[in-house]
C-alpha cells in the first residue's frame, strides 16, 4: 500500500516537473480538462459468489465509473501528461477509487484532432459495505468491535491504451469537443482486508483492519475499459 502511494506520487512529480520545465523552454502549453464516463469489464467471479451467498447486491459486471481528468501538452510537444481520478457509480456497496498518472506519445496531431498511445499508472482501492447478513465469524468480530464491517483492497493499477480528441468548437484561446478512449485495465490486487470506520469523516481515511479472512481470496481483476466524454482544452502562454 505505502509502495503504490510512494509510486505514484513520484510519477506525478516526474510528470508535472517534466510539463513544466518544457513550459518554460517553450513558453506556451495546452491545459486540458477532460470529464467522462468509462465502462470497465470486471472478472472476480469469487466476491460476487460471496456477496450473492450472503444476500448483497453483486458487482455489475460491466460497472460505469465518473472520471475527472487533467491533461497538459508542451508546445512543439508530441507528449500528453494526465491526471486522473476516477470513482464507480454503479454499484451499491461498492466504493471504488483509482488516482493515476498517465503518459501518452501522440501519433495524430493537428489543431483539431489529436490521437495519443501509451498508459497510466497508479493507486486502486475497493471497499464493499457489510450492512447486511454476515457469516458467524464477521458477526463475532463485528459485535466486539461494536461497529458496521467493510472489506477493503488495494493495489496498483496498470493501463496501456488510446485516447482520441476532437475539436470542433473553438471560442478564442479555447477550445471544446469529445474525448474517447480505450484500453486493457491490469488491478493488482491486495487480499481483502475485513475491518471497519472508527469516525464518520470519510470512508476512506479512517479504516481500522482486523484481519484478512480466510473465506476471501486476492484476485487480479484485468479488462477493456472504454468511455467518452467531453474535453475543454485551454492554450495558455
Amino acid at each position: 500500500m505505502k509502495v503504490s502511494g510512494f509510486l505514484v506520487l513520484g510519477l506525478l512529480l516526474l510528470f508535472s516537473g517534466s510539463v513544466f520545465s518544457q513550459t518554460r523552454a517553450d513558453s506556451s502549453f495546452s491545459l486540458m480538462f477532460n470529464p467522462s464516463m468509462s465502462f470497465t469489464q470486471t472478472n472476480d467471479e469469487h466476491i460476487n459468489h460471496w456477496l450473492a451467498k450472503y444476500g448483497y447486491p453483486t458487482i455489475p459486471r460491466v460497472p460505469s465509473s465518473y472520471n475527472c481528468e487533467i491533461a497538459a501538452i508542451p508546445a512543439n510537444s508530441r507528449l500528453l501528461y494526465s491526471i486522473r481520478v476516477s470513482t464507480i457509480n454503479s454499484a451499491n456497496n461498492l466504493s471504488s477509487f483509482n488516482m493515476m498518472g498517465g503518459l501518452h506519445t501522440a501519433l495524430v496531431k493537428s489543431r483539431s484532432f489529436l490521437v495519443f498511445a501509451g498508459g497510466a499508472t497508479g493507486l486502486h482501492r475497493d471497499i464493499i459495505t457489510l450492512n447486511g447478513n454476515l457469516p458467524p465469524e464477521y458477526q463475532q468480530l463485528a459485535n466486539q468491535v461494536h461497529s458496521q464491517l467493510a472489506l477493503r483492497r488495494a493495489g496498483l493499477r496498470l493501463e496501456p491504451g488510446i485516447k482520441v480528441f476532437w475539436y470542433p468548437v473553438h471560442v478564442g484561446l479555447l477550445q471544446i469537443g469529445l474525448s474517447g478512449g480505450l484500453a486493457y485495465d491490469v488491478d493488482l490486487n491486495s487480499h481483502w482486508k475485513l475491518g471497519y470506520y472508527s469516525n464518520n469523516h470519510g470512508r476512506y481515511g479512517h479504516f481500522k483492519g482486523i484481519t484478512r479472512p480466510n473465506d476471501q481470496v486476492k484476485v487480479s481483476d484485468h479488462g477493456l475499459t472504454y468511455g467518452g466524454g467531453l474535453s475543454f482544452r485551454f492554450h495558455l502562454h
